[in-house]
């Protein structure tokens, strides 16, 4: 009944665009609290700023789009959870999924979403035994967790060869750096990388001694923001000339303030900004003269709205197998140039940047 009231409404009055005319919903699943809900809330203002450009300019096939921003905390249960409400809600099902963020229960939740015919797109990196696997109506956008490794392992050579390294981690080796080991191996390199477990220490200090005394000057570390700036700030106190490599997106708030000021030597590995990519110059020029400024994740929770946008312009429908259709074809224009994807995966990997965090803001280390 409401429905129909509503429906009413609108043929008469112009004053509810957004309840008039929201025919066409985009779900964003990020973190919208806990310890990476900068990340998350960066996705959601990237989509939204994709989502409010598309409505300007008259919508999608006529049609307007909403934004739905959930919050799955970084929670397996919640992100299943989400899934399944999603894929059964006739009234709130979604078109498109952007997300989700957090990957651990990944083939789970795509299993889902393909099942019930909605398309979606993954925005930031995935391991690579997820990545592998694809449905016809997913793009993953940027390629592998596991290229960070490779990149950071042509950074140590090229710049701290013949150093030892010390691969810090929390539970199981994991995030973008679970490969480290392999590319040590790879290159005979072995015997300088030597691996350490957070939870085998009374504390980061007692770690931080073991490090030192092992004359391991290189650390990459993983795991949990407090601990990361804490094993720093231990280390630096005991060898100043320690070079520390972690995950920008592993940081927090709280980091920083544990931190202090032993982050000379800290270098951030993070997906890189659009802003250098050549296809990408006009689509910033055009949102700068709109006052928009797109960096951190927001350039990708934007991206991904605007592949799905592009994508449907083309097949000329929202339909789901149509859309899979289009991305099995080969390459298509997008906002960045034409991207090619094989099972879903982008076909030539995102190479991962390296920052270093002065006055407040990330800038390029030039490695």
């Amino acid at each position: 009944m409401l429905k129909e009231i509503v429906k009413t409404a609108c043929a008469f009055l112009i004053f509810w665009p957004v309840l008039c005319t929201a025919e066409v919903k985009i779900a964003v699943i990020a973190p919208k609290s806990g310890e990476y809900q900068v990340w998350g809330n960066e996705l959601i203002q990237g989509a939204r700023i994709a989502i409010d450009e598309i409505n300007h300019n008259g919508g999608v096939l006529g049609k307007k789009l909403e934004l739905m921003s959930i919050d799955d905390a970084c929670s397996d249960n919640l992100a299943v959870s989400t899934a399944e409400m999603l894929s059964i809600g006739l009234e709130n099902k979604p078109s498109l999924v952007v997300g989700p963020y957090c990957s651990n229960a990944f083939e789970t939740i795509s299993k889902i979403y393909s099942r019930s015919k909605i398309f979606q797109i993954v925005p930031t990196t995935l391991n690579y035994q997820d990545a592998d696997k694809g449905h016809g109506g997913m793009i993953k956008m940027v390629g592998f967790k596991e290229q960070a490794s490779r990149d950071f392992f042509k950074v140590y050579n090229k710049h701290f060869a013949g150093r030892k390294t010390a691969l810090v981690f929390d539970g199981e080796t994991g995030g973008g750096f679970s490969v480290v080991q392999d590319e040590f191996r790879k290159y005979g390199k072995s015997s300088m990388l030597k691996q350490y477990n957070f939870n085998d220490y009374m504390d980061t200090d007692t770690l931080a001694r073991a490090i030192v005394s092992a004359g391991e000057d290189v650390v990459v570390v993983v795991g949990r923001s407090k601990k990361i700036a804490k094993l720093i700030r231990d280390v630096v106190q005991l060898n100043e000339n320690t070079v520390f490599f972690t995950s920008k997106y592993a940081v927090s708030d709280s980091f920083f303030e544990y931190a202090g000021d032993y982050l000379d030597s800290v270098y951030f590995v993070a997906l890189p900004s659009f802003e250098d990519n050549p296809g990408f110059a006009e689509t910033l020029v055009k949102l700068r003269l709109r006052g928009v400024e797109l960096e951190g994740l927001n350039v990708y929770g934007y991206a991904a709205v605007k592949m799905w946008f592009e994508l449907v312009e083309k097949a000329q429908t929202m339909q789901y197998d149509a859309l899979a259709a289009v991305i099995g074809k080969g390459g298509f224009q997008t906002s960045w140039g034409v991207s090619f994807f094989n099972n879903g995966n982008v076909k030539e990997p995102v190479h991962y940047e390296f920052y270093q965090y002065k006055n407040g803001e990330y800038i390029p280390a030039g490695l």
